[in-house]
């Protein structure tokens, strides 16, 4: 199944989403993890899915963080289904500080999701930057 096919499925059979809007700053990310944790633990996941999440949320976050204009917000959407999540993180970049789908961070993140696409178009102000994630629970 595609990435696209896999967060179409998630949509299907989710909640409503849970939305949070941050000013685009490291001391913001506790809350963005306290948020992916609590709702990965409300759902049932597993402590090893829960773990996975909060370093998505963590690395996702850090890397838009890192290359925000300043000013700018990180916004969040989080949508939890009996399959899965799906987090889709966005923010308003500077256009050479756009995360690379060669590095490091993002084979980690490619290793720890089940599918992961990253989007971004410009915009006078800087790029927006969008990294959709999909998160399978491990116990279906």
């Amino acid at each position: 199944m595609t990435g696209v096919g896999k967060i179409e499925e998630l949509e299907r059979n989710s909640g409503a989403p849970v939305e949070l809007r941050v000013i685009a700053d490291a001391a913001q990310l506790p809350v963005v993890r306290a948020v992916a944790e609590t709702l990965a633990v409300l759902a049932d996941f597993t402590l090893d899915d829960i773990a996975d999440i909060k370093l998505v949320v963590d690395e996702v976050c850090s890397e838009l963080i890192a290359g925000a204009v300043r000013g700018s917000e990180l916004t969040c959407s989080f949508i939890v289904s009996d399959g899965g999540m799906r987090i889709a993180s966005t923010s308003t970049l500077v256009p050479d500080r756009v995360p690379k789908q060669d590095s490091f961070g993002w084979h980690v993140l490619q290793t720890l999701t089940d599918s992961i696409s990253m989007s971004e178009h410009g915009v006078e102000a800087g790029h927006i930057v969008a990294v959709d994630v999909v998160k399978r629970r491990s116990n279906l």
